[in-house]
């Protein structure tokens, strides 16, 4: 006999609370249930599927095509990727029993509903559970009251009469139905139930009605978007993600408008979103898709922007090279390829997508302090690196080092950078007896609320924005680079093929926030959760219209 499994999630709303957030906070918590991260469970038993369909219903097929977001879990996994998920969940959670932690969680979350996991989830839960956010910051709950969120799920059942018993069983739901859908109803919570094609089918009244009417229209499974989405990233994983970008904004700039779905003509938060859904359209981006895979020792995910005109990582720049020439030590790596053609692209996107001529700008820029940015800067920038090192905060320090086509170029913009500056009274004055040998450049007095002065420098084929101890010096001539050292190259190892533009030595940064933190009770109950997790990693690469994220962490 097999184990099940069940979800891994916070506990959500043990306590009752009054008003909106409440109802949102027991709803979060019963759908945390059947929609988290997966764990194995001892001891539970295995259910027969007397009148379920095997437990594998997909969730998407349940679920509107309008939906903005939506994510998927397995919540019954099986062989390696049950092991894997019992090993990383242990570790996280600092117990060799994970399963009985989540368990309590999990009773916790359906507190008030009279249920428990043992006897009323684990007969009939299957294989996926999904969850849709249908819309955030709106009115219209029940009784006219406002709602935080509005949200549905759907999950699979391996044994529809247990199914059943559980959604009849919730204590304080009434009887409705709708559209010839019986379902019940605890209006305390605004959470509605009902069991439907092999599926629980649960989430806030209207979420659960938009789920009713794709019954019989268009369902978000069979959505193109969303199948090409499920292509490009697979759901073989423990978790699967999407959002429909356009619709994701409509539903923000639907909170924004506090749920009245207009915005005052003219203002700062209109035009903004203006702008922002001007740049959208002029990107062609179509969906957002991620996946997610547990390894015995590491947290791997798997995302895609799909139908991007200009995916970020084309060019002839080498971002994961400059991410691993920075100094040894650094805590973060952050590699841009080709940043003067990178930043020469995003300006002429800003112009095609939002109806705003960045030229103008530039032009009055020009005339007004004899700077030309394109051919001041832009022209001679390539591949750049931003990192930052120290674990406490008298030892931070980090840089952005852009590494120069031009270095004739790039020594010129010194002067001109520096006239600049002082001509919007800026404090400028000489380089910290630090700085290497030979190397031309300024400080800027930050004023107190920046502990050290920020340095601008050149050498030779570097050119450094630089702040704290040593900094510029290691930023202009490193003694060693991050890829020798053995954090990096562990995390690089996770990404397969795909090179690192992005670094993170997490227990570095698990330090420099003990440090901060000091004695802080939230802190400490959550670092021996942090302190699980080794160094981590992500790479950028682009096909067609398809640009990819690849990321992991480490568990060891």
């Amino acid at each position: 006999m097999t184990s099940p499994f069940l979800p891994l999630g916070r506990r959500v709303g043990v306590r009752r609370r009054v008003g909106a957030r409440r109802r949102a906070a027991r709803l979060v918590g019963l759908l945390v249930v059947v929609c988290g991260v997966a764990v194995p469970v001892a001891g539970c038993g295995e259910a027969s599927s007397r009148s379920g369909a095997g437990g594998d219903t997909d969730p998407a097929a349940l679920l509107p095509a309008s939906a903005p977001v939506y994510v998927e879990a397995q919540v019954r996994p099986s062989g390696q990727m049950a092991v894997n998920l019992d090993a990383v969940a242990g570790k996280v959670l600092g117990t060799s029993d994970p399963g009985a932690k989540v368990v309590g969680w999990i009773d916790g979350a359906l507190e008030g509903s009279g249920a428990s996991y043992a006897k009323d989830v684990a007969p009939w839960l299957g294989a996926r559970a999904g969850v849709a956010v249908m819309s955030v910051g709106g009115g219209g709950g029940a009784g006219g009251s406002p709602r935080d969120v509005d949200v549905v799920g759907a999950v699979a059942s391996r044994d529809d009469d247990a199914a059943q018993k559980f959604v009849d069983g919730r204590r304080g739901a009434v009887d409705r139905e709708y559209r010839g859908v019986k379902y019940t109803y605890d209006a305390g919570r605004d959470v509605a139930a009902a069991v439907i094609d092999h599926a629980v089918v649960v989430g806030t009244e209207r979420g659960f009605k938009s789920a009713v009417d794709a019954q019989s229209g268009a369902k978000l499974a069979d959505s193109a978007s969303f199948k090409k989405a499920r292509a490009t990233v697979g759901t073989a994983g423990a978790g699967f993600a999407y959002a429909d970008p356009a619709r994701f904004f409509d539903m923000v700039a639907g909170a924004a408008a506090g749920g009245s779905g207009k915005l005052s003509q003219g203002s700062a938060s209109a035009s903004s979103l203006q702008m922002l859904k001007g740049l959208l359209a002029g990107s062609g981006l179509e969906s957002v898709a991620a996946s997610l895979n547990v390894a015995k020792d590491a947290l791997q995910v798997d995302a895609a922007a799909i139908g991007v005109k200009a995916p970020v990582g084309r060019g002839d720049g080498d971002g994961p090279a400059a991410a691993a020439a920075v100094p040894a030590g650094a805590w973060l790596s952050v590699g841009i390829g080709d940043v003067g053609s990178t930043l020469a692209t995003a300006l002429q996107g800003v112009r095609g997508g939002a109806g705003i001529d960045p030229s103008v700008l530039l032009k009055s820029l020009g005339s007004q302090f004899g700077i030309d940015v394109q051919k001041d800067l832009l022209s001679w920038m390539g591949d750049a690196a931003l990192f930052v090192r120290g674990t406490s905060m008298s030892s931070l320090n980090g840089a952005l080092v852009v590494t120069s086509k031009d270095p004739a170029a790039s020594a010129a913009a010194i002067p001109k950078l520096r006239t600049l500056l002082k001509s919007l009274n800026v404090k400028v004055g000489e380089l910290s007896s630090s700085a290497p040998s030979g190397a031309l450049g300024f400080s800027i007095d930050a004023g107190s609320s920046v502990p050290s002065k920020i340095e601008v420098a050149t050498k030779d084929d570097k050119f450094a924005i630089a702040i704290g101890p040593g900094a510029l010096h290691d930023a202009l001539a490193p003694p060693s680079h991050l890829s020798d050292s053995d954090p990096f190259r562990a995390a690089a190892s996770l990404l397969g093929d795909t090179k690192p533009s992005i670094f993170l030595d997490t227990p570095q940064v698990v330090k420099l926030l003990s440090s901060l933190a000091g004695n802080n009770k939230h802190f400490q109950n959550a670092r021996p959760a942090l302190e699980a997790f080794g160094p981590a990693a992500a790479g950028l690469s682009s096909s067609g219209d398809v640009t990819r994220l690849k990321a992991a962490v480490s568990v060891p």
